[in-house]
């Protein structure tokens, strides 16, 4: 058995059953995955397999179910199913998430008609479903495991060893660690757990009891969401569709087999799918599950249809802002526009403001008048810069954003805006001072809502930023994008190009997505990404951080760093890190030629003949 080298101290051996390669990157691992790893072996963490085990069957003792699933496939409660439908559809995902599940809810749509579609959602994720034309009606639940609220816990490690463990204050700013020996530790993990299963277990009862003789079928929108197919199950819904993993089969009558794909760079080249892909195939399951009792009744129902058969309009992201939040962004434009040598919102000659002209030239339209700026007119484009990503491990370095920053507005005929909430502030006000060139971007952080944000977005000339929901609001507008990937798969989270299954895309080659809108992936080199982690502690957290030097930096394949700015502080992730200046500024001329007026539009089918697997 391989083991860690002895300046790994604290992280132990290997754990068995690793592939090959991920046995290979086994150094590159950050120090939380690989505690992780090592404690999926240990005593702690077998006895929270227990729980676990004995919540799934707390779960099916409360809806009357077996361990076994569905061999039929059929409903197994008694209840009788109303004329028209009535689907529940479970997306407990986050605002990114949820704009991905678009082009399945309207395929639910196109195929059930008459329909009632209710989404419930979590209340980081309900913006989106709010702006769906396809969901009659939106429910809030505060799912476990997606409420970003609560701090990740850091995994107990070897047994006999001192535990290093982060108690902070919530909202104060301040922290201290302490050790712990690891019995104590163990317990303390332990009492974590059962509380957190305790809370989960009270929440799945009530939401249950909310939910019960409803719906006639519900469609779990998340492709491990065990805790969802056991609500269903015991809200007695009849017709339960997910994906076939471990803790959620059981419940289900019907699923959708998805390949778990193991971490690691030596995983590049393995297919794999996009998460619209997965949800659409949900859909296609719901859809002949329904339709028999629909057609009984004297509703008429569309053709059926598979997803692949549709055309691209049918199968696209959508979010749709409202009147009220494209007037919102007028008047946020309004006090930054004097800064900028951009056309102001006032109306055309058509009387549509800006934001719903560029809304409805993004969108396919083209009989309103745009007064876009112009290369010819050598007004200034505009790039917007999204830094800030819900998950922390998802963050790339504020001083090599200001490299970024301070390059395209030495080499392009462009101005950059930062854009994000709030809370962001203090980092995008970092970036800001970090920026050392004559032109200084513009913070819009914390001016908009979300919503009035997707009426700002279509103004640029492309946006960019980490894996985010801004991003993939972005794309579902229309606006090219260049997104860093990390520890998330580029393939299963990045542009939604309708090839299905795809390997993660070339870092730096352009793209170009099912609406055939050019788009540009930089996905970190490093032998352990993508992890598929996002719920790992900060840096400053972890457990320990003297095995990661720069030779072991080094070693697990660093693309490089830059040189014009001091090393990325230590907030950062190492596969972040591994993300070089270069790299993104090669990925942002690819993009910005991409985008010019004069580029050759015939990539796209060269993009699908290529792509397509063998």
């Amino acid at each position: 058995m391989t083991t860690v080298p002895p300046d790994n101290p604290g992280l132990g051996s290997t754990p068995p059953g690793l592939p090959p390669g991920t046995l290979a990157a086994w150094e590159s691992f950050c120090p939380p995955v690989r505690t992780e790893l090592v404690a999926s072996q240990e005593p702690g963490t077998r006895a929270r397999s227990s729980a676990r085990a004995l919540f799934r069957r707390i779960s099916m003792r409360h809806s009357g179910h077996t361990s076994e699933p569905s061999k039929t496939g059929a409903p197994d409660a008694g209840g009788k199913m109303s004329a028209s439908p009535r689907v529940l559809v479970i997306l407990p995902g986050h605002l990114g998430d949820l704009i991905v599940a678009t082009p399945a809810l309207a395929w639910l749509r196109a195929n059930l008609g008459d329909a009632t579609i209710t989404v419930l959602a979590g209340p980081w994720g309900q913006d989106v479903a709010d702006h769906c034309p396809h969901v009659d009606a939106v429910e809030i639940c505060r799912f476990p495991a997606f409420d970003r609220t609560t701090a990740p816990s850091l995994p107990t490690g070897q047994g006999g060893r001192a535990k290093r463990i982060y108690i902070s204050g919530k909202g104060v700013g301040l922290g201290f660690h302490i050790t712990l020996p690891a019995p104590v530790a163990r317990i303390r993990d332990l009492t974590t757990h059962a509380i957190r299963m305790w809370r989960a277990d009270r929440l799945l009862r009530l939401t249950a009891d909310r939910l019960r003789g409803r719906f006639d079928a519900a469609i779990i929108g998340s492709t491990d969401f065990g805790w969802g197919a056991a609500l269903v199950a015991l809200a007695g819904i009849p017709v339960r569709v997910g994906t076939a993993t471990p803790d959620a089969t059981a419940f289900l009558t019907h699923t959708v087999p998805i390949d778990h794909v193991p971490i690691g760079a030596w995983t590049r080249g393995l297919p794999r799918r996009n998460t619209a892909a997965v949800l659409l195939d949900l859909i296609d399951v719901s859809t002949a599950a329904l339709r028999p009792v629909s057609l009984s009744s004297a509703v008429r129902m569309p053709t059926a249809r598979k997803w692949r058969d549709a055309p691209s309009s049918e199968l696209r992201l959508r979010y749709d802002p409202s009147t009220a939040e494209v007037a919102e962004a007028d008047r946020a434009w309004s006090t930054i526009n004097r800064h900028l040598e951009i056309p102001p919102p006032e109306a055309n000659s058509s009387g549509t403001s800006l934001s719903e002209a560029h809304l409805h030239q993004r969108q396919g339209g083209g009989a309103v008048e745009v007064p876009h700026p112009s290369r010819e007119n050598a007004i200034q484009e505009l790039v917007v810069l999204h830094p800030v990503p819900g998950a922390a491990v998802k963050r790339w370095s504020p001083d090599r954003w200001a490299t970024v920053i301070d390059r395209i507005h030495a080499t392009y005929p462009a101005r950059v805006i930062l854009t994000g909430t709030a809370s962001d502030r203090p980092e995008i006000e970092a970036i800001i001072r970090a920026c050392t060139a004559p032109v200084r971007p513009l913070s819009f952080a914390g001016t908009v809502r979300f919503g009035a944000l997707g009426a700002i977005l279509p103004r640029a000339r492309l946006v960019m930023g980490p894996d985010s929901g801004a991003i993939h609001l972005a794309a579902a507008l229309r606006v090219p994008t260049l997104r860093l990937f990390g520890p998330t798969d580029a393939a299963v989270w990045g542009a939604w190009t309708g090839i299905d299954p795809l390997p993660i895309p070339p870092t730096g080659r352009l793209l170009r997505d099912i609406q055939d809108v050019p788009v540009v992936h930089v996905s970190s080199a490093r032998a352990c990404a993508p992890c598929h982690r996002l719920s790992l502690p900060p840096r400053d957290q972890w457990p320990s951080d003297a095995s990661f030097n720069q030779e072991s930096r080094d070693r697990a394949g660093s693309v490089g760093t830059s040189t014009a700015r001091s090393t990325p502080p230590s907030s950062t992730y190492p596969c972040m890190d591994a993300i070089s200046v270069e790299a993104v500024m090669r990925g942002f001329d690819a993009l910005w030629r991409a985008t010019d007026d004069t580029t050759n539009k015939n990539a796209s089918a060269n993009q699908r003949d290529e792509a397509s697997p063998e």
